[in-house]
C-alpha cells in the first residue's frame, strides 16, 4: 500500500512570503516609475531632477485647480493658495526659530 505524505506549508510562511512578494514588486514599481521619470525628462543629475520638479509641479497643481474650478465650478485651490499666502506674509524675515515659535502659537501644540 502507499502511504502519501502531504507537505503543507505553514500558514504565517505563506504571509511573510505574501508580504515579502508585495514588497518587493512595490519597490520595484516605484524605483522602475521613477527612473523612468528621470530619463523622460532630459535630467542628467538628481538635484536637476528635484529642481526641475519643484518649479513644475506647483505650476501643474495650479493649471488643474483651475481647470476643475472652470469645468465642474469646484474651487479646489483657492482656499489653499489664500492660507499659504497668508502664512508666506506672516513669516516673511522670521527667523527658523521664529517661525516655529508663531506656528506654534497660531496652531497649537509644541515642535
Amino acid at each position: 500500500y502507499w502511504r502519501f505524505v502531504i507537505n503543507t506549508t505553514p500558514p504565517p510562511v505563506i504571509a511573510a512570503r505574501a508580504l515579502a512578494l508585495g514588497s518587493l514588486l512595490s519597490i520595484t514599481g516605484t524605483s522602475l516609475l521613477l527612473s523612468s521619470v528621470f530619463f523622460a525628462s532630459g535630467c542628467t543629475s538628481l538635484d536637476e531632477l528635484i529642481s526641475t520638479w519643484k518649479s513644475w509641479a506647483p505650476r501643474k497643481l495650479h493649471q488643474m485647480e483651475n481647470s476643475l474650478e472652470r469645468t465642474f465650478g469646484i474651487s479646489a485651490g483657492r482656499e489653499r493658495r489664500s492660507s499659504v499666502e497668508e502664512y508666506e506674509r506672516a513669516t516673511e524675515g522670521m527667523t527658523e526659530e521664529e517661525e516655529l515659535d508663531y506656528v506654534a502659537e497660531k496652531y497649537g501644540g509644541e515642535f
